[in-house]
């Protein structure tokens, strides 16, 4: 079952009421109606505090509420009566971590219960696992969903240790079979032993037997020689009595004879039937076993691509054995393999596929808290592409792989002039990359630093203008892609992190062709697990170029919020500045409640009739001002005066 936090009214108005979460959220708590959790009690502030959710994780802050807010009796925030409401919110306040069955109480009469229902864990390894009863958005389990298992003691287990289970019950099988096989060839050893020894005494008996046959035979000679050297003193009644004798004599040997040989017949064919019956008992011994070894081969290991060295992957996207999963280079030479040897299939029409060794890293990029970018470089024609890597912050199940995957494959089916060229996504020994387009020029915010921290006005908008129509296609843009469960169809894919560090430069010359980076990658990494917190923006990690619509739903953000950030993006290049006044103020608070500062106050030289079309753009209530990127360029476009108009003409 997946983490679930929940929040139980246990004193207020709402006692009893109870909200439920099991994905990430970001809760505004107060009096206001457009609270997440909206609170009537005359105790809580109009903006008490804010809840981030992570399930189970749960932090909470203070917003300079009147009566303070209390974890587990113990006050953590709250401000002086002296002190008003507005001068509140803009000191720093502390974040606290909640816990299962803390209270937060909210002012002297309305307190809040914590439960936190953590995943279920295997019960032999300790990975987490889905019960089969659970239901995924309300949806049907598909057929590959995964099913229950428990062990011998009745406690769920997760479904590789079910199989590892089930291969030593095989080999078990196995074991008893071959220990049985054993046993029936001791016993027809001791068998053939036994009618080895019957057959030797028979042949004694028969020697034996010719033996007193010869000496009844001389005996009978003889008498015979005897009989006629004395016929003149016997009577020949006497000799014919002898005779009879001699003849009943060698009658009785001669059947006894033939009673061994008979003897003999019966057991050679015994021994023949027992040959057949043991070669069709090997003959079945050996049908069964054959399914049975063939299914222990299909849990085949893998080899690893490195040293060669066999080993049983966790994942099925783990082709380094755990000794060179642990050496950073070798993990990024097998991306590059599975990247660069997939991505140019398409690229280089009849060339046929290139393999890996034709690829050379050249340098690093850039770096950040989460991965790093790396410059690739094709040996044979010189190409350059850019190869970004991201570690999660959190271990990656295989629903989290998953779930990343398929949001950011879609990214991989954009095509547009003004879109980064995105070739290959995937998973290399728990470690996610992306391979894209390289752009010589850089990103915007590095181009402003060179230009001392804004851009003039005719360059601004030449870039501005192109990013604009990049938004519109991928905003509209009918994309599939084949995911493991089929094909995947969307409308259009909203951006959720656009800003000038996501906005490339192909050259470094004056007016560059520019273009649109990460398209749903934030929304991927966020929605698939992968990070604890959502802090994009450039001013110390905060959501600077994020509108409050997106603060405050941002699991279901529209193309809107693109083109309010794209109107931020464009204010912060034109006055070297972010729409809203942060400094000493909780960001959070001021983003999400603060009003925008006009931009000709930032900086007096913008024509008016622009400056009017950025504000309006920058419109937060009730709703944004601009609803589409194309609308915002056509806008842009007539306010231009004429010389600037002439000097952006090439992107018009």
């Amino acid at each position: 079952m997946p983490a679930k936090v929940i929040l139980k009214v246990t004193k207020g108005e709402l006692s009893g009421e109870e909200f439920t979460y099991s994905e990430k959220e970001q809760l505004f708590v107060g009096r206001q109606e457009d609270c997440a959790i909206v609170l009537p009690d005359k105790s809580v502030s109009r903006y008490h505090c804010m809840l981030e959710v992570t399930p189970p994780y749960v932090t909470v802050r203070d917003f300079g509420s009147l009566n303070g807010t209390f974890l587990n009796g113990e006050k953590i925030g709250g401000r002086e009566r002296s002190v008003s409401a507005e001068d509140a919110q803009k000191e720093y306040h502390e974040e606290f971590d909640l816990h299962d069955g803390n209270t937060l109480g909210l002012g002297k009469h309305c307190e809040l219960t914590l439960r936190t229902i953590v995943a279920k864990c295997c019960a032999d390894c300790g990975e987490e696992i889905l019960a089969t009863d659970e239901a995924q958005n309300g949806e049907t389990s598909p057929d590959d969903a995964p099913r229950m298992h428990v062990n011998d003691r009745g406690e769920p287990i997760c479904e590789a240790c079910c199989l590892r289970r089930e291969a030593k019950k095989r080999d078990d099988a196995l074991a008893a079979i071959e220990k049985e096989r054993a046993a029936k060839e001791k016993a027809e050893a001791e068998r053939m032993g036994k009618a080895r020894m019957e057959q030797s005494r028979l042949e004694r008996e028969r020697l034996e037997g010719e033996k007193k046959r010869k000496e009844a035979e001389a005996v009978a000679e003889a008498l015979a020689k005897k009989l006629k050297a004395a016929a003149d003193r016997a009577a020949k009644e006497e000799a014919e009595r002898e005779h009879m004798k001699a003849a009943a004599a060698a009658a009785a040997l001669k059947k006894a004879e033939e009673e061994i040989q008979r003897k003999q017949d019966e057991q050679r064919k015994a021994e023949e039937e027992q040959r057949k019956r043991a070669e069709e008992e090997n003959k079945r011994s050996e049908a069964e076993r054959k399914p049975q070894e063939e299914m222990k081969n299909q849990q085949a290991q893998k080899r690893c691509i490195e040293c060669g060295t066999r080993f049983t992957p966790k994942a099925p996207d783990h082709n380094l054995c755990p000794e060179c999963a642990g050496e950073r280079e070798k993990v990024l030479k097998a991306m590059l393999r599975q990247a660069l040897g997939a991505a140019f299939a398409q690229h280089e029409k009849g060339g046929g596929l290139p393999i890996p060794e034709g690829f050379r890293r050249m340098k690093r990029l850039g770096a950040g808290g989460m991965g790093e970018v790396w410059l690739v470089q094709e040996e044979n024609t010189g190409r350059k592409f850019a190869l970004k890597t991201m570690l999660p912050q959190v271990a990656a199940d295989e629903r989290a792989k998953k779930s990343f995957l398929r949001e950011a494959r879609l990214g991989e089916t954009l095509e547009h002039k003004n879109v980064i060229r995105v070739y290959k996504t995937g998973c290399e020994s728990g470690m996610f990359f992306i391979l894209m387009e390289l752009c010589e020029g850089g990103s915007v915010d590095k181009y402003m630093e060179r230009c001392g921290g804004k851009l003039p006005l005719d360059v601004a908008t030449y870039i501005i203008l192109q990013t604009l129509d990049g938004l519109e296609y991928a905003h509209h843009a009918d994309v599939s892609v084949e995911c493991e469960d089929g094909i995947r169809r969307a409308k259009g894919v909203v951006h959720r992190d656009f800003k000038p560090g996501n906005i490339f430069l192909m050259d470094n010359g004056k007016f560059p062709v520019a273009k649109v980076a990460d398209f749903g990658f934030a929304k991927a990494f966020e929605t698939a697990g992968l990070s604890r917190h959502t802090r994009t923006g450039t001013a110390a990690a905060t959501p600077v170029f994020q509108p409050r619509q997106q603060i405050a739903n941002y699991k279901y953000a529209k193309p809107d919020v693109d083109v309010w950030a794209a109107a931020a993006s464009y204010y912060n290049m034109l006055t070297g500045n972010i729409p809203k006044d942060i400094h000493g103020k909780d960001v959070w608070m001021e983003m999400y409640t603060g009003e925008v500062v006009p931009i000709r106050r930032r900086n007096p030289q913008i024509p008016e009739k622009l400056a009017a079309v950025i504000d309006r753009a920058l419109v937060e209530r009730p709703e944004i001002g601009v609803k589409t990127a194309a609308e915002f360029k056509s806008r842009i476009v007539k306010a231009l005066p004429m010389n600037l108009r002439h000097a952006v003409r090439g992107v018009l």
